[in-house]
């Protein structure tokens, strides 16, 4: 999938040491001969590329088509039929505030459609539909009916922020998977991305500059829930009291715990703790709704563990 996730990692994955390797396609091939340009202060270049994008849509008008996919042209004179992508109160623009390289920026997107299905996590699989375009207007790429998902773990950060407020589609009964309209209820929106949540100064193939905001309208067809450290329990699973499963670290050791083979960090794996005594070929394991929240010392574990009320796999006095 492009978009595919900038150069520079979170430093959780740095940990892990996980590397995502991704063919890009023809058109989006990085362009040797183009230099990539020097970083420059967050602060300072979110706060020109703040007002290009707010200027962006006060000046553009959109037309959603019946697909829910928006298309963006400048509007021609002031008091003409068009109605600004700002003032326009159809679809009103939303925008979720991100802490991202210690600046605070504000993610313009709108909502057609919050979709009918499953919401993933920035862990999970997706099969989405997109239309890339630049503030320019000019189109980077164009993805109309995808066939294949792919991990939002491997893509820009925008879409790790935006896609899992929306919600799937439903399967369209008797529709084969090779049609455009397979799916029904999907989610479908748009996001006016800083360059900070695409590709900041190394730009994408041959029309994505340094620097360059990113537009995407998109439609969410599917979700696939995936386990990215292998620990048997989903990343769905793995919230905890957060908003985001990036923020809930349970042993407050940098790696969140989606990506934490050791939730508590008591030296255990997870997989180990949830691992069903006597069983083999296949080993079993505890899924995470069948571990008592409220008893920690229920098996596999083995008394004294604290009352700490977390399922016992998260507390670092529980050993199995």
């Amino acid at each position: 999938m492009h978009p595919i996730k900038k150069i520079k990692m979170n430093q959780f994955l740095k940990a892990l040491g996980l590397v995502v390797f991704i063919t890009f396609f023809a058109s989006c091939k990085k362009d040797d001969s183009i230099e990539i340009a020097p970083p420059r202060d967050y602060a300072v270049q979110y706060a020109t590329e703040k007002v290009q994008i707010e200027e962006y849509l006060k000046t553009h008008y959109m037309v959603v088509n019946e697909n829910l996919e928006a298309t963006f042209d400048s509007i021609v004179s002031t008091g003409g039929p068009q109605v600004s992508i700002w003032d326009q109160t159809e679809y009103p623009l939303r925008n979720k505030v991100v802490s991202l390289n210690s600046v605070q920026y504000t993610l313009y997107y709108l909502s057609f459609r919050e979709g009918a299905g499953d919401k993933p996590t920035r862990g999970d699989n997706v099969l989405v539909a997109y239309n890339g375009t630049l503030l320019s207007d000019v189109q980077f790429e164009y993805s109309p009916f995808p066939q294949v998902s792919s991990s939002l773990a491997s893509t820009i950060e925008g879409w790790q922020e935006i896609i899992p407020l929306f919600g799937a589609g439903v399967p369209n009964p008797g529709i084969p998977e090779s049609e455009p309209n397979q799916y029904l209820d999907y989610g479908a929106g748009v996001m006016f991305l800083p360059s900070d949540f695409g590709y900041y100064n190394t730009g994408s193939g041959n029309l994505i500059g340094g620097y360059q905001p990113l537009i995407f309208s998109f439609r969410l067809y599917a979700v696939q829930y995936t386990d990215l450290d292998g620990d048997t329990v989903l990343n769905k699973d793995e919230i905890g009291g957060a908003t985001d499963i990036l923020y809930n670290d349970t042993d407050g050791d940098g790696i969140p715990n989606y990506l934490d083979p050791d939730d508590d960090g008591d030296g255990y794996t997870t997989k180990t703790e949830l691992r069903i005594p006597g069983t083999s070929n296949p080993i079993e394991y505890y899924t995470f709704n069948n571990i008592d929240d409220n008893d920690p010392n229920t098996p596999p574990y083995q008394a004294p563990c604290s009352s700490s009320g977390v399922k016992p796999y998260l507390d670092a006095t529980c050993h199995p």
